[in-house]
């Protein structure tokens, strides 16, 4: 055998080593496309059912009063861990009160979306004033795109108020560094502190005077310097508006007049979102694959 003939062979043979060696050479890049191929296929397929999800489970009543009270009869929360109700069967807040509502996170995340009507699987009936009679007050604190004037007036889009109510509001609850930044389009949810964005949500309710403030624990994430601010606004400008607070509150001040408590009901409704017990652990179909 020639040298030549030998460095022929010698390089056929490294060409069928490395054509050999390919899949174990590129395992992991197929693995991981593997892996997002099928949380892609997973998410279309949800994408795909959002219009008949809970179709056949029991939903929550949710009818608008005009008295300004907040009432909640026989109400059922239902979630995929477990059913949550309040202490009591029959609920009624009336226009003024300060309510504080304890429970666990899960259980007061559930309540704080039944009422704002986000959530309305369950059971029993929530009869709340209308929508733009109330504000809500997430944690973190939430502000709309656009300009501070605008978020100011959310969610009544183009209303407008006049600027000396605005001031004073904004001094009101400490915020009056923002006042030349009012027409200023920025991102403001980066820009402002979470402190601050509760503070303005406070401020936007001193402008549109609502029924009722509806917190999920806002007011108790707020520092004591600020949350002292706030209640005194409560006491002095917003004294005829309810404020109910579901989430954690030590109320060391007494803000809070009256409480209940959440509960979890092991008798009550679980939610499946396609009406089949085994619905959560349906294994999402695969897409066709090579094998490997």
């Amino acid at each position: 055998m020639t040298f030549g003939e030998l460095m022929i062979l010698v390089g056929a043979f490294n060409q069928v080593q490395q054509s050999l060696r390919w899949f174990v050479d590129n395992f992991s890049s197929i693995a991981d496309w593997r892996a997002t191929l099928l949380r892609v296929a997973s998410f279309r397929n949800t994408l795909s059912s959002m219009d008949e999800l809970g179709q056949n489970a029991s939903q929550i009543e949710l009818v608008e009063t005009h008295d300004g009270s907040i009432r909640m009869d026989d109400l059922l929360i239902s979630g995929s861990s477990g059913c949550v109700a309040p202490g009591e069967s029959h609920i009624e807040l009336k226009p003024g009160e300060r309510v504080l509502v304890l429970g666990d996170e899960t259980q007061e995340a559930m309540l704080f979306r039944a009422v704002s009507g986000l959530w309305r699987w369950g059971g029993g009936r929530i009869a709340r004033p209308p929508r733009q009679c109330m504000i809500f007050m997430p944690t973190p604190g939430y502000i709309s795109p656009g300009t501070l004037r605008s978020a100011l007036s959310y969610p009544r889009l183009g209303e407008t108020y006049d600027p000396a109510h605005i001031t004073n509001a904004l001094a009101a609850v400490g915020l009056e560094h923002i006042e030349p930044f009012l027409d200023q389009e920025d991102r403001w949810e980066r820009r402002l502190s979470d402190s601050e964005k509760q503070c303005l949500s406070v401020a936007r309710a001193i402008l549109q005077r609502p029924q009722w403030v509806i917190s999920n624990g806002a007011i108790a994430s707020l520092d004591l310097e600020t949350r002292r601010r706030i209640e005194a606004v409560f006491d002095r400008d917003l004294a005829d508006v309810g404020v109910l607070n579901i989430g954690r509150d030590p109320n060391e001040t007494g803000f809070f007049t009256r409480s209940l408590r959440l509960e979890h009901d092991p008798n009550g409704p679980v939610f499946r979102p396609f009406g089949d017990p085994a619905a959560e652990d349906r294994d999402v179909e695969s897409p066709a694959l090579p094998d490997l």
